[in-house]
This record gives structure tokens, sequence and C-alpha cells, in this order.
């Protein structure tokens, strides 16, 4: 039998080992997802003077960029650096996860949740630097702290004053990550007034103390809108942090449901399961009223979390990512349940492993990797020229000279059908100032997804079957789909 001092050493190795068993076949990859390619891309902008929503446009928050920039700051080894520093932070997550369940479930049963919510990323998407994998530590933190100070004790007004404070300034760097994180910031705002309340305290001290929160998760993006507004680019900040989000098109219908049968799949056995255990839990906790308060805080929690991801629609997998952190703590109980508990617990944590390297497996057919990246450079170097990347790797412009021909170059942009009026430009009038400039190498992928603007598309062709020819063709999967560079033909101008 292990010694508690043991235990406190063996569980934070055994996540760490876990972790980096789940995430292995990904390092050092610099073609996991678009959207982290883009992520590195800008930051390595921004450590050249060009600034998001003004030289490079996207909707994004200005400190997740800046978090890419740092990563850049390691040159040829950044790829690996912004990999090391989601793993930490998935660690630092899991450990501080299996912490938190501990108030509902034996020791055993916290750390069998933390290494479901390792594993359970892989499974939409997690396995490299998306943003919520980041931000999921921030807000884990900040429940954390609720959860010790306020939910499980008696605190002083100042006590839940200063927790307050802090919780909601880690709330506000989670904003500046992603801004979906408005959701769980909302409900421990409303939690932390409610803690007030319950404590007695008085009105005008409820207001003031709400206030200082509100003004607390707010100020990492005051600060970033301060510093564009004062720079003469308020306009710009606004549009692609606020409006434009209101401005994108709807979906299409299958598109939507096939991704919300995804999110479904995903979430449903946590689901299922989590209630399982939280049932069987709350059946014998009459008299034991912490852990009754730590239920009456995580499940509210997960249902806010919940209520996030319904609210923003299921666009893509990865959107279910700030589920698993609530979701995979609920799932502790489901270990102590005799006769089929630690079972049924097993049996998920294998099942998310599995599938989950069979997803990085796939992500990886399609999207590439180190090898395939250096195929197309070579190709694309003989001789170097600039290039404009309709759809494909936008980690291109980040390996080969980047000629700024436009400031949108996320391929989304110009070839999603429901952003055609959400980015502040026409993409039809965009493409042709593009194209005028004669990139000697074009990428592209065929044929047309299902979310495609086709007018877009067959704009782009018409200039591409007259001017170009192909250099370089790889399927990417089953599906019979290929990512395809032309090259401006000799003697075009």
């Amino acid at each position: 039998m292990l010694s508690t001092d043991k235990i406190r050493t063996v569980f934070p190795v055994a996540l760490l080992l876990f972790a980096i068993l789940c995430r292995a076949a990904t390092f050092g990859n610099p073609l996991i997802h678009i959207d982290e390619q883009f992520y590195l891309f800008v930051g390595g902008r921004l450590l050249h003077g060009d600034l998001p929503y003004v030289q490079i446009w996207d909707r994004k928050p200005f400190g997740l960029f800046l978090l890419y920039a740092f990563f850049h700051l390691f040159g040829p080894w950044r790829f690996w650096a912004y990999q090391i520093g989601a793993l930490l932070s998935v660690w630092g997550t899991s450990l501080v996860l299996m912490r938190m369940a501990g108030t509902i479930a034996s020791r055993n049963g916290a750390f069998l949740a933390a290494l479901l919510y390792i594993a359970w990323l892989n499974l939409a998407g997690g396995e490299g630097g998306q943003s919520p994998v980041f931000y999921n530590f921030l807000m884990i933190a900040a429940m954390s702290l609720v959860l010790f100070r306020l939910v499980l004790s008696n605190p002083s007004e100042t006590v839940l004053r200063n927790t307050g404070c802090q919780a909601m300034l880690l709330v506000g760097l989670a904003l500046q990550i992603k801004y979906s994180a408005v959701f769980e910031g909302m409900f421990l705002g409303v939690y932390l007034l409610w803690c007030h309340w319950r404590a007695g305290s008085r009105i005008s001290a409820i207001v003031m103390d709400g206030l200082l929160w509100c003004l607390l998760a707010l100020i990492p993006t005051l600060v970033v809108a301060a510093a564009y507004y004062a720079g003469g680019y308020g306009h710009e900040w606004l549009f692609a942090n606020v409006n434009s989000i209101f401005l994108r098109g709807a979906r299409t219908a299958a598109t939507l449901k096939e991704n919300e049968a995804r999110l479904l799949l995903l979430t449903t056995p946590l689901l299922v399961l989590g209630c399982v255990g939280c049932g069987y839990r709350l059946k014998f906790t009459v008299t034991e009223t912490p852990t009754l308060r730590a239920f009456g805080f995580l499940i509210p929690w997960a249902v806010c979390a919940c209520i996030g991801v319904i609210v923003f629609g299921g666009w893509y997998t990865h959107y279910a990512l700030p589920l698993f952190p609530p979701l995979t703590l609920l799932c502790a109980p489901l270990w102590d349940i005799p006769k089929g508990g630690r079972i049924a617990s097993v049996l998920l944590l294998l099942c998310g492993l599995i599938m989950g390297q069979k997803d990085i497996h796939k992500h990886e057919k399609q999207h590439g990797n180190k090898a395939i990246l250096a195929q197309m450079t070579q190709t694309m170097s003989q001789p170097k020229g600039c290039t404009f990347v309709y759809q494909g790797p936008v980690i291109l412009y980040d390996v080969l000279p980047w000629c700024a021909l436009t400031n949108h170059p996320f391929p989304g942009h110009f070839n999603e059908f429901a952003e055609r009026q959400a980015t502040g430009m026409d993409p039809h009038a965009e493409l042709d100032h593009i194209l005028a400039a004669s990139p000697l190498y074009v990428v592209t992928e065929e044929p047309a997804w299902s979310e495609e603007n086709l007018s877009i598309r067959s704009q782009l062709y018409a200039v591409l079957r007259s001017r170009y020819h192909e250099v370089y063709r790889r399927k990417q999967s089953k599906e019979n789909t290929f990512l395809v560079v032309y090259k401006l033909n000799d003697g075009k101008p």
C-alpha cells in the first residue's frame, strides 16, 4: 500500500506520462490542424510588427496570438514549443481536476477522472494546441479557487471578495484565449454573488463586489481594446472582435446535423455515466454537507458549459473541448460503485484512449505531417516566390516567404460560404486583387467541400486553368480529396 506522500508524487507523474502517451504521435507535427497553424503564423507576424485585425484579419482574441508569439520565439523548434505548452496545460488541468474530483469521489476515482480528461481531448481535435486546451486550465483554476475557498468553507467577507477577484481575473485571461469562455465566466460570477447573499452580506457590498468582479473579468479585453483605440485602430478591433461574430451566415442543415451528432456522440457517454456515478454518490451523502455543496457547484458548472456549446452551435468538433473538464470530473464517482463501477470506468477510459489514437492517425492522414510539409516546401522553392493558400495548410505562409498579398490569409475567410459577408472584405474583389499580383504558387483542395463558396472557387479556377499548371498533388483521405499546388506558367506576368 502506497503512503499518502508517495501517492501525491505517483499520481501527478502518472498523469504526465499518460498525457505524453496520448499526445506523443503529434509531437513535432506542423500540420495538426489549420487553426493552430494559423495561430502560430499570426504569432510570428506579431513578432515582425504586424497587428491582428489590421495587417492580418481574424476574430480570435489578441491574447491567443500573443501566446503563440511566445511559442514562435523558439524558431525552428516552435512546433515542439506550442505542443509542449499544450501538453503542460493539459497536465495542469488534469492535476486541478483530480483535486476537485476528490471532493465527490475516492482518490482513485478522482485519478481516473483526470486520466479520462486527457484521453477524451483526442476525440474532439484537442491533440494539439486548440484554444480550449489552454483556456481550460485557466477556467478550472478559477473554479477550484471558488470550490475550495468558498463552497467547502465558511469564508469571511474579505476572503470571499479576494477569491472572487482572483477567480474573475483568471476568467478574464481565459476570455483573451477564446470568447466562448464567457458562459462559464457568467456562471462563476452569478455563483459568487449567491455566495455573498448566502453569507448575509449587505446589498451595497454585494453590488460593489459584483461590479469589481465584472471589471476584473473585462480588464484584459479592455486593455487590448484601449491599446487598439489609442493606436487609431479601434474600429478594426471592434469589428473583428464583436461585429463580425454576428455577421457569419448559417451552415447547411446537413452539416449542422452531422456536427451536432458528433458532439452528441462525444458527450453522451460522459453525461450518462456521470449521471450514474453522481446519482450513486448522492444517494449516500444525506449528511455529508461538504459533498453536497461540491455537487451544488460542479453540476451547475457542467450545465452552463453545455449551454455555452449549444448557443455557439455545432460548427466544429473542437467546440466540445470546454465540456470535458466538468463532465469528466463528474464521472469520478463512477469508480466507487460496487459491482460494475470500476469496470465501466476502465472501459470508458480504454475507449477514449483507443478511439483517440485512431482519430490522431486519421487526422495525420488527412492533414499531413512533417515529411509532407517538407515535400511541399521543396516543390514550392524551385524557385521561391509568393504563395496564395486558397484552401490548405496555412503554415506554408510561415515557412515560405510571406508576401502579404492579402490581410485575410485564413483560407476559410475566402472559401467558406458562411463567411462571405462577415470578414469586412468582398471575397470576389479580394481574390481579383490577389490574382492580379500573379502569385507564383496557389494551394487548393479538390474537389470543393460541402460548405464552400462555389462562386469564389469558379473565379479562382478560371484563372488557374488559363495561367497555372499543377506541380504537386497528394491524396488526403478515403473520401478522395486532394491537396493540389499550382504554379504560374512560364512567361505569364
